[in-house]
Parts: structure tokens; C-alpha cells; sequence
């Protein structure tokens, strides 16, 4: 079945670039690596090094198709249809969803914006992760554990969205996804909002999300629908599985000649969760790239994270440090060879136990918590698009 949907996909796209009122692009990105983690807990409880072949982790790796229709005096129809999966493996991914990391269509008009119906990002995505690490540079550099969903560890179903026009640099947005209960038009809902600014060398960026038992929703992604994640110890077994997850950011990026400096900061609360009490994040970023040359990058942030919640941390506050750095060098302008590496540090130790918090970059491996509280990551991997 998928391999017919394909290959309609790619006779789709000879038919509609035929007609020069329509526009219908393939596109993909691949990017696979090797990637080794220290101080990972094995079945003997001791910690060993890992080392495991990694797929989409500078970018996704995807496929997809986008096009519009223009439908005269100044609408056009619009969609896009994106399906992730893992070079490793070739399997799919977003639980084998065809179209897992975005499938929607809708109007734009060039003077009031566009509306889009379907499986969409939120505003945290579209307006704050600009400002990001891994916005520019990929999942391994997420604050902790991707709490927040500035690396779109989940996407929103059966979202309706908004998106302005740019008037003077300035453009906003938003969306309301339909839980679909019937008396109940709130249960299962998202709402999200946001806004950027752009400016010569300056982008500010701010957005919010509110989900209803995202348990439901985000099934694909976020590790708060599964109970738990190593990285927050007892901590992660109480932001677990939440009636209510709220999600508040902001950041800017400031381009100075060949350097690019970012900021940004998010809080992430998750309400009634499997501790009995509210959990909250703070994640603060600092980070800068450099150009040496045309086809040479350095980079480097640190990530500061701190974490409350009052059933169970009522005397300590857990805080995570995270320095990152990444070396990429351009082959062509389509692809690309990297280096990445990371090193995280856990301050507190656990009142209840006494021991340390234990570290656990977030590399998408299951059960990577490290056996200590400090744990260092590093990756080689090429990238290339079409």
C-alpha cells in the first residue's frame, strides 16, 4: 500500500509541474551517523559505553511533497504532505504514520495569511525553536529531554491554523486542535499562539501551548505520554502521563557579520501527573556559531535546566548543565559532514535516596539514563537533501 501511495506521490508531481498555474515539489533530507554514549546503565546495572548506528539527528530524515494552486486574485491553495522514517532500518516513523511529521492542506491569501487544516506544529516550534540550538543544529542539543517541544518531538492532529502575513517584520500565529468527544468540545483540545519579529540581523521570537490530557494526543513523541524518562529520575515518573501540559517560550538570534548569537528561554508545567502534584521546568540556552569559512562552521551553547515539584523536591531543586559543540563542514550545497558532542552534568542528588540525579543526554535511545551524573555524547554523521 505505501509503495503504491509513492509512486503516485512522484506521478503527482510529474503531472502537476506541467501546468504553470501549479507547483508540486519533492523533497527529502537524509542524514545517518554513528553515535556513542558513555556511562549507559546494562543488564548488569553497571554503566557501559554504547555505540549504535543513528539516523535523523542533525535533521529528520524525511520525504515530502508540497504545492499550491493559485486560484487568482491573490488565493492560492496549499498543502504538504511529510513522512519521517529511519535510514538505519528504512521503517517509518511517528508509529508508522505514512505522513507522520506533517500532513495538511489549506488557503493563502498574500494579504490576510494562510488557514491550514490538519497535522500541524504549534507555535513553540514555528516562533521559538528559531532561537534554538537545535532548531539550527539538531535533536542531540533539545533542553532536557525535549520537555518543552522545541525540537517537535510531537506534532498536533487535527489542528486548525493560522498564520499572518509579514507586516514590517512582524508576523504571528495560531492554533485550536478539535479533541473530537462529543459534549465536550474542550476534552482532548490544543491551543497554541505565538509571534516573531524580524529585523536587519535581529529575530525575536515568543510562543505558547496549552494541551489537554496530551497523553492522548501526543502518542508519537514527547516522553510524558509513556510514564516517565530516566533524565528527571523520580521526577520522571511524576511528570508522567498529565491532565494538562502548558508550555511558555521565548528567544532572539542576532546575526553579527559571520556570527550568530542565540538566547532563548522556556517553561514547561505539567499538571496532575502521576506524582499527584504540578511538575515544572525551566530551561535557559545560551549559544553561538561561527563561520570560518564558506564551507566551515563552529558552534557551541550551554543549557541550563532547573525542575520543581513540590510532592517530591519540596527542599531541593534538581538542575541539569549541558555544554554543547558541533563542527560541520559543507561538501556541496546540498551535503554536508559533521562532528557533535555533548557533555551533561546532574547537580542535585535525589532527597529521597541520597544518591545523585542521573545524567541522560537526550539522544532518542530508550533506557539511556547514565549510570553516574555526569554522561558525554559524540557523533560523526553526513547529511544530504534533495
Amino acid at each position: 500500500m505505501k509503495k503504491s501511495l509513492v509512486a503516485f506521490a512522484i506521478g503527482c508531481v510529474a503531472v502537476g509541474s506541467a501546468s504553470a498555474q501549479n507547483s508540486v515539489e519533492l523533497y527529502g533530507v537524509l542524514d545517518e551517523g554513528v553515535t556513542y554514549l558513555n556511562n549507559v546503565v546494562g543488564a548488569d546495572g553497571q554503566g557501559h559505553g554504547l555505540l549504535a548506528m543513528q539516523s535523523g539527528v542533525l535533521q529528520g530524515s524525511r520525504w515530502g511533497l508540497k504545492g499550491t494552486e493559485d486560484l487568482g486574485g491573490g488565493l492560492k491553495t496549499i498543502f504538504q504532505l511529510e513522512s519521517g522514517f529511519d535510514v538505519s532500518s528504512g521503517n517509518s516513523l511517528q508509529h508508522d504514520r505514512l505522513f507522520g511529521r506533517q500532513a495538511f492542506v489549506g488557503l493563502q491569501s498574500d494579504s490576510w495569511g494562510a488557514v491550514t487544516l490538519g497535522r500541524q506544529y504549534d507555535s513553540v516550534v514555528d516562533y521559538v525553536q528559531p532561537t534554538t540550538m537545535n532548531g539550527y543544529w539538531g535533536a542531540m542539543f533539545s533542553h532536557a529531554g525535549d520537555i518543552d517541544n522545541s525540537d517537535n518531538g510531537f506534532r498536533v492532529d487535527n489542528a486548525i491554523k493560522y498564520t499572518s502575513p509579514t507586516i514590517s517584520g512582524l508576523q504571528f500565529g495560531g492554533l485550536y486542535a478539535l479533541g473530537g468527544v462529543a459534549g465536550s468540545f474542550g476534552t482532548d483540545s490544543t491551543v497554541a499562539a505565538g509571534a516573531s519579529y524580524t529585523g536587519g540581523p535581529l529575530y525575536i521570537g515568543v510562543g505558547y501551548l496549552y494541551a489537554r490530557n496530551p497523553v492522548a494526543q501526543f502518542n508519537d513523541g514527547n516522553w510524558s505520554a509513556f510514564g516517565g524518562d530516566p533524565f528527571f529520575g523520580l521526577l520522571g515518573n511524576s511528570a508522567s502521563s498529565p491532565s494538562n501540559m502548558q508550555v511558555v517560550g521565548g528567544g532572539g538570534t542576532y546575526q553579527f557579520g559571520p556570527a550568530l548569537f542565540g538566547a532563548d528561554y522556556t517553561n514547561s508545567r505539567y499538571d496532575d501527573a502521576l506524582g499527584g502534584a504540578t511538575a515544572s521546568f525551566d530551561n535557559y540556552e545560551l549559544w553561538g556559531q561561527y563561520q570560518l569559512t564558506p564551507a566551515a562552521t563552529l558552534v557551541a551553547g550551554y543549557t541550563y535546566t532547573r525542575v520543581h515539584q513540590d510532592a517530591i523536591y519540596s527542599d531541593t531543586v534538581p538542575k541539569y548543565g549541558q555544554v554543547n559543540f558541533m563542527a560541520d563542514y559543507s561538501l556541496s550545497k546540498r551535503t554536508d559532514v559533521y562532528f557533535q558532542g555533548i557533555w551533561q552534568r546532574a547537580y542535585t542528588s535525589d532527597p529521597l535516596t541520597g544518591q545523585p540525579l542521573s545524567a541522560s543526554i537526550y539522544t532518542g535511545f530508550p533506557g539511556n539514563a547514565s549510570s553516574t551524573n555526569n554522561q558525554v555524547s559524540a557523533r560523526v554523521g553526513i547529511r544530504t537533501k534533495f
